[in-house]
C-alpha cells in the first residue's frame, strides 16, 4: 500500500544577500496512515522549512527546486494553488510554533476556527456550530461565549488549545504538529498533547511532531527522523533509537537528556561547536566536525544505510564507536 505522505530528494534554497544556500539537502521519508512520526533535531536543522516545504508554505526568498511530495497519491509539487487550498485545512493540516502570531487578532476565536470550514464549502451556520464543538474537544470552556473572544483574551494555552482547534476541525489525514507545547507550562503540555494522541487514535489520523525535545516525543511516536544541517541522518523505531541510536549525532542528543532517575545532579554532557552555517556545510559527512568517531572515511558524503532495524549516514558502525 502507497504511504499517506512520500517525501523523496526535497531541497529548499534560500536566495538573499549571502547568495544561493541550500537549507534543506534532499530529505526523503515516508509516513503511513495513523503512523505518528517525529522530526526531531537542534534549531536550525531545517525540520520545520522541510514541513512548510511539504505544504507549499515557503516564504519570500525561499524556494523548493528538486524533490518530490506525493500526498494520497497525489503530486502536490507543482499542483496549482486552488488544488493546494482544497487540500490544506481539509487534509493536510499543521498547527505552527506561535499561536500570536498564527491567529488573526482582529477576527474572533470562533471565526477563525470556523473559516477552515467555511473555506472548503461548509454553510457559515454549520462551520460555526462545529467549531464550537471543536473548542469544546480541546476543552476550552463555555465555548459559546469564548468563541466570541479575540486571541489577545486568551492565554498561552487556551491560544494554542484554538490553533488546535482549527488544525482539526476538518478532520484531517495528516497533522503536522511544529513545537506545539514549547512555550506551555507542563501541565497544559501534557493536557495538550493528550488532546491530540486521542484523535489520532479515534480518526486514524497520522502525525508528524517537529521537536528539538527528544525527551517529549518518546512518549508520543513510533518512528524519529533526526536531521543536522538540512539533512536526515537516522530514521530508526522509537525504542531501538533510545536504546542503540545508531548515528553518533543521535546519542549525542540523547547524552545531553537529563535523567529522572540520577541521585546526583551532574553536568549535562554537551556536543561541541555549533552546527554549521548553510553556506558552510562541510565536505563529507556534515557532522564530522563535531564528531568523537569521525575518521578518513567522513571526509565522503555518506547516504542513509541500513543498520539493524534502522536507517543511519555514518560510516562508522555503532560497535566499532571509541
Amino acid at each position: 500500500m502507497e504511504p499517506l505522505l512520500k517525501v523523496s530528494d526535497l531541497s529548499v534554497v534560500s536566495s538573499g544577500r549571502e547568495g544561493r544556500q541550500e537549507i534543506v539537502r534532499g530529505v526523503s521519508f515516508e509516513v503511513r496512515e495513523a503512523e505518528s512520526v517525529a522530526l526531531v533535531g537542534e534549531s536550525g536543522s531545517g525540520k520545520s522549512l522541510t514541513m512548510l516545504a511539504v505544504m507549499g508554505l515557503l516564504g519570500p526568498g525561499l524556494s523548493s527546486p528538486t524533490g518530490e511530495v506525493r500526498f494520497g497519491g497525489r503530486e502536490l509539487r507543482g499542483m496549482p494553488e486552488g488544488e493546494l487550498r482544497q487540500l490544506r485545512g481539509a487534509e493536510l493540516s499543521m498547527i505552527y510554533q506561535d499561536p500570536m502570531t498564527s491567529l488573526n487578532p482582529m477576527m474572533r476565536i470562533g471565526d477563525q476556527v470556523a473559516e477552515t470550514l467555511t473555506a472548503h464549502g461548509t454553510g457559515e451556520s454549520e462551520a460555526s456550530r462545529r467549531a464550537r464543538k471543536e473548542l469544546a474537544r480541546v476543552g476550552i470552556p463555555d465555548p459559546d461565549r469564548t468563541a466570541r473572544s479575540y486571541p489577545h483574551e486568551f492565554s498561552g494555552g487556551m491560544r494554542q488549545r484554538a490553533m488546535i482547534a482549527t488544525a482539526l476541525v476538518a478532520g484531517p489525514r495528516l497533522l503536522i504538529a511544529d513545537e506545539p507545547t514549547t512555550a506551555l507550562d507542563v501541565t497544559i503540555q501534557q493536557q495538550i498533547l493528550a488532546l491530540v494522541r486521542e484523535r489520532q487514535r479515534s480518526d486514524r489520523m497520522a502525525t508528524i511532531w517537529i521537536s528539538h525535545d527528544l525527551g517529549v516525543v518518546a512518549q508520543l511516536v513510533t518512528r524519529v527522523l533526526v536531521m543536522y544541517a538540512g539533512r536526515i541522518v537516522e530514521d530508526a523505531p522509537v525504542r531501538e533509537l533510545f536504546a542503540a541510536p545508531q548515528h553518533p549525532y543521535t546519542a549525542a542528543l540523547l547524552a545531553s537528556l537529563p535523567h529522572a532517575g540520577d541521585l546526583v545532579r551532574a553536568p549535562l554532557a554537551q556536543i561541541g561547536g555549533v552546527p554549521p552555517a548553510p553556506g558552510s556545510v562541510p565536505s563529507g559527512c556534515s557532522f564530522r566536525p563535531r564528531c568523537p568517531q569521525a575518521v578518513e572515511k567522513c571526509l565522503e558524503d555518506p547516504a542513509l544505510m541500513p543498520r539493524n532495524s534502522s536507517l543511519a549516514a555514518c560510516w562508522v558502525p555503532r560497535e566499532e564507536w571509541k
